[in-house]
């Protein structure tokens, strides 16, 4: 395991991307090439400092899992034709995943560029010009970045896992979490029962009183 962490921003997510720490302070970013990177001491000392949502993530979990997208502000919102280019993808007009596009791939939609369906230039000039932009894939490749999807964290393989301890503070407020269920006991035999609704009996789970199901 490398010592190399990045640092999630306590401002939420873009879209489907993680935000990021960038490098010397300079704001948050998305793209993994700006992210600041911490060592495991620099990592464990903001971690004890950081503030709601902000805590380091393992850097190589998140590069082996990153993957290339584009945002809209880097590309021309009509379609691009160029003598030098043989190869185009097409993205789809006015639906986006934070700022990112969405390519046309098979049958679908991705915004992972790699994934995205490769047209010649004549196929391209057959295209919805209403409905889809198509662009040369050099030109949206030098635009590309490496993002990481938040959905894929995993706090026990990005952060305890790769060394970093839960600071103590975070581990009494974790215990304190009240449970959001509430406790009943069985009027008919006295068994604990928990259940979302606080109000209402909805019936027992051992032997079945209220529930309107019987053995």
């Amino acid at each position: 395991m490398k010592n190399r962490f990045y640092l999630r921003s306590p401002h939420g997510n873009t879209g489907s991307n993680m935000v990021f720490h960038a490098v010397n302070g300079q704001g948050y970013t998305t793209n993994l090439a700006l992210a600041h990177v911490y060592s495991l001491a620099e990592a464990q000392r903001e971690y004890e400092l950081a503030r709601d949502g902000e805590h380091p993530v393992s850097a190589d979990h998140v590069d082996k899992l990153s993957v290339e997208k584009v945002d809209h502000q880097g590309l021309p919102s009509e379609s691009v034709y160029a003598d030098w280019a043989s190869s185009y993808v097409v993205y789809k007009k006015g639906v986006y995943d934070g700022n990112d596009v969405y390519w046309v791939s098979g049958e679908g939609v991705t915004t992972d560029l790699s994934q995205a369906d490769i047209y010649t230039q004549s196929e391209a000039l057959q295209i919805n010009q209403s409905s889809f932009v198509a662009l040369p894939f050099d030109l949206v490749e030098a635009k590309a970045r490496r993002t990481f999807k938040a959905s894929l964290f995993n706090s026990r393989k990005m952060i305890t896992a790769a060394g970093l301890r839960i600071p103590k503070r975070i581990q009494k407020l974790r215990r304190r979490q009240p449970s959001p269920m509430t406790r009943f006991n069985c009027p008919e035999c006295g068994k604990i029962n928990w259940q979302h609704n606080p109000y209402d009996f909805e019936g027992c789970n051992h032997c079945c009183h209220g529930s309107g199901v019987y053995a």
